[in-house]
């Protein structure tokens, strides 16, 4: 077969194709088939038809959940970007270390959000945190503070370990980004007498705005429905300060054991995190 041919075209990609229907669609087709029957090993499975959607919707800790998320990912994604953008311009003004720099950088991405959350954890504990000890030392505080009996302080502390580990994915990406800028914008920028703010201002932030929102696309969405740094520092606690999504389909999955409940809710959050991202797709493909 020839390379321009159709069928050999096929051919090369019915392996991905075969790949995405065995882990993808039939995973998929099977959660929305079990989202319609009672399953829940007390009751006989039945069908029940969208009985199961009637009940997350009905169900106070699934609107709850709903705007934990909404803030933990709202956090973790701004934040991300924040911290990822100013890394990201300042490595790039460096010539001297800067490859030791960026490896220092990326380190964080190696750490599973599981262990993440576990030094975070301990860094944050009112007894023996390394920041409760130097805020007191500094005088900034009488009294060591405990963030995990805190609803507020709570929530900022999921939001700050699940950060760290997803600030160098942001910073490659803006800072290839960065890096695919001609210089000779820059040198004419110079010559025309324009200021570090005007040149970050109308160059580097309209040059970079594609690989800034594929950056915050990837992080909202693995933000939105992860729970490994939640569950190793609160377990969404205290009370229900960090219950977030996912750690609720957890609950119906594990402790309770209604598959049929936990399988809506599954479809739900896929619904939502699909309309998110086709709605920032759409918008960075206009632009």
């Amino acid at each position: 077969m020839r390379l321009s041919n159709s069928r050999y075209g096929f051919l090369l990609t019915l392996p991905g194709i075969l790949f995405l229907a065995l882990f993808v669609m039939f995973p998929i087709a099977t959660l929305i088939g079990l989202s319609f029957y009672r399953y829940d090993f007390v009751n006989p499975v039945e069908f029940i038809g969208s009985g199961n959607f009637n009940w997350v919707i009905e169900d106070r800790r699934f609107w709850l959940a709903i705007i934990n998320t909404v803030i933990y990912s709202g956090g973790v994604s701004s934040l991300t970007f924040l911290l990822g953008l100013f890394l990201a311009v300042t490595i790039a003004r460096i010539d001297r270390f800067s490859a030791l720099f960026r490896t220092l950088i990326i380190l964080p991405w190696a750490v599973p959000l599981v262990v993440s959350g576990l030094v975070w954890r301990w860094m944050l504990d009112p007894g023996a945190g390394v920041y409760n000890y130097l805020i007191f030392k500094l005088g900034l505080v009488k009294e060591p503070f405990n963030i995990f009996a805190d609803p507020n302080l709570a929530m900022l502390g999921v939001i700050l370990a699940d950060t760290w580990t997803r600030i160098p994915f942001m910073f490659i990406l803006i800072l290839a980004s960065i890096k695919s800028i001609p210089p000779e914008l820059y040198e004419v920028a110079k010559v025309d007498g324009a200021h570090m703010v005007n040149t970050f201002k109308n160059i580097t932030l309209p040059l970079i705005r594609r690989g800034v929102f594929v950056g915050i696309l990837i992080t909202s969405m693995f933000s939105f429905r992860t729970i490994d740094a939640i569950w190793s520092m609160t377990r969404g606690g205290p009370g229900e300060a960090t219950y977030v999504l996912g750690i609720n389909l957890f609950d119906y999955i594990v402790r309770l054991l209604n598959l049929g409940y936990a399988a809506a809710l599954g479809i739900i959050m896929l619904g939502l995190i699909s309309s998110y991202a086709s709605f920032l797709v759409y918008y960075l493909l206009k632009r």
